[in-house]
């Protein structure tokens, strides 16, 4: 049996995905763009959303989990009037209604309270059951039935309204979705409403100033994209309290041992060494000496993450 090849390529790539694309479409144009297979990405955009989409290569895939459950932020324009299969303009309109008064002070008291919430997925979404998607199961006409899940809502902000159109600006949490706060929305006021537009303008720490769009990345001179690759410490640390060590503590980590540190550090670490490589997450429990320091992510210093810019020059 053959050993996988090594990845060449490490490092987080921010793009400002197009609309029309789904995220997988961008990821698997990057990477034959680089030639590097082994990649994965933060927190999926539906094709019709633009945005913030983070792309990460080699070591920097391990580190996806602390980018997709970091807060992301959306603009969106809700049309009330009409509801659709998958809660946004992508699918045909299933029923309509009359457009409620569209008033700042009516809107605020339909909108859902800020903190923890049930919410009841779109029909439409990326969510498995049994291995298939439940996006693949309504485009055979099965229908799905969706249990309210837990997420979290951080601020929702309404921009204007130009009826029978709002536009929102909502910060969430993972596994939130935009398409089901205007659903609901619609909902509340007595109508019906879906999305017109989305974009995520903030995800993983990054914002869209931190982006470089698809086509503009494809146009670079070969030797300029890999400058646009965040290494690994840097880009983590966007979302991640970091915590640096010397090279007794290093060789701790690596063998496994719960290192105890004056440190009222709590939850998810990055651990660094002197060099500022990422050497591993640790979660950090309280301990009465300060805290515990259990590996939960370790990583590899690679050569191209070490001679990586710590930031990629401005477009």
């Amino acid at each position: 049996m053959s050993q996988r090849k090594p990845a060449q390529i490490h490092g987080l790539l921010v793009i400002d995905k197009p609309a029309g694309w789904t995220s997988r479409d961008v990821v698997n144009k990057v990477s034959g763009i680089l030639g590097e297979k082994r990649v994965g990405h933060a927190g999926t955009l539906d094709p019709m959303a633009t945005g913030i989409l983070l792309i990460a290569f080699g070591e920097a895939t391990k580190g996806v989990r602390w980018w997709q459950d970091a807060s992301k932020t959306y603009e969106t324009t809700v049309r009330f009037g009409s509801a659709t299969l998958s809660d946004d303009a992508e699918s045909p309109v299933l029923r309509t209604a009359k457009v409620p008064e569209l008033t700042l002070e009516r809107i605020n008291t339909a909108l859902p309270q800020v903190g923890e919430l049930l919410q009841v997925p779109p029909a439409v979404s990326a969510l498995q059951r049994g291995g298939v998607r439940d996006h693949a199961r309504v485009r055979k006409g099965e229908v799905v039935v969706r249990e309210p899940r837990p997420v979290r809502l951080e601020s929702v902000e309404v921009l204007h309204i130009a009826n029978p159109d709002i536009a929102l600006r909502v910060t969430c949490g993972a596994g939130f979705y935009i398409r089901a706060l205007g659903r609901d929305l619609g909902e509340a006021m007595g109508s019906a409403a879906h999305l017109t537009q989305l974009r995520r303008t903030f995800g993983g720490g990054f914002s869209l100033a931190d982006a470089i769009g698809l086509e503009a990345f494809q146009q670079l001179p070969e030797e300029s994209r890999l400058q646009h690759l965040r290494p690994l410490p840097a880009a983590l640390g966007r979302v991640l309290p970091s915590l640096t060590v010397d090279d007794a503590m290093v060789l701790a980590f690596r063998q496994g041992r719960q290192p105890v540190l004056p440190t009222d550090l709590r939850g998810d670490v990055l651990i660094l060494d002197e060099q500022g490589r990422a050497v591993c997450v640790a979660i950090a429990h309280e301990d009465e000496a300060g805290a515990r320091l259990v590996v939960e992510r370790g990583f590899v210093a690679p050569e191209a993450a070490d001679d990586a810019p710590t930031e990629p020059p401005a477009d």
